[in-house]
């Protein structure tokens, strides 16, 4: 005679299972897995081989990102106020459109170095831009004296003369060197 525990276990197993797999995954649904972060090497610290380093905290050409020095034209500097504001974009078209990435910050001194990394990847495109995939980008830097979206009288702006240019452009140098 089998004992009614053992006669109750298939069923059991049975209902436990399609009791457990009602999760409805789906694919995609988790977004992809962040790359981990890039760690600076300790001072002195040889660099490792097949990846470039700079002054930006160790961070390689694979990971993307762009930088460069910033300047503002000599006859310029005197029309910069103390409240403008710095954007440094990255962006899809020489002629404009939504940037790929970008910073805003209060003026600094110039000359400026800069950097734009992954974090700085513009919300509006959505999840999945990965930065060091981008093939070409057109840097642009304005100093914006409201801090406004938008070109008003007496904003200024510059673009690397290198445009367009790749993911883990090292030498992105801008001058500032029209006004609206």
């Amino acid at each position: 005679m089998v004992s009614r525990s053992r006669r109750l276990f298939p069923g059991g197993l049975l209902i436990a299972l399609l009791w457990g797999c009602s999760q409805h995954y789906e694919e995609g649904a988790h977004p992809p897995p962040r790359p981990p972060p890039v760690v600076a090497l300790p001072e002195g610290h040889p660099p490792i081989e097949g990846e470039r380093t700079d002054s930006g905290g160790g961070a390689s050409k694979a990971d993307g990102t762009v930088s460069g020095t910033i300047r503002l034209a000599p006859e310029l500097a005197a029309r910069v106020p103390g409240n403008a504001y710095l954007y440094i974009i990255a962006r899809e078209r020489a002629d404009g459109g939504p940037p790929y990435a970008f910073k805003r910050l209060r003026v600094p001194a110039f000359p400026y170095r800069y950097t734009l990394t992954q974090d700085d990847v513009a919300g509006m495109f959505g999840e999945g831009i990965v930065l060091a995939e981008i093939p070409e980008m057109y840097l642009v830097a304005k100093v914006d004296r409201d801090g406004m979206v938008g070109r008003q009288p007496g904003d200024m702006e510059g673009v690397c003369p290198k445009n367009p240019v790749a993911a883990g452009e090292r030498s992105g140098d801008i001058l500032i060197d029209r006004v609206y």
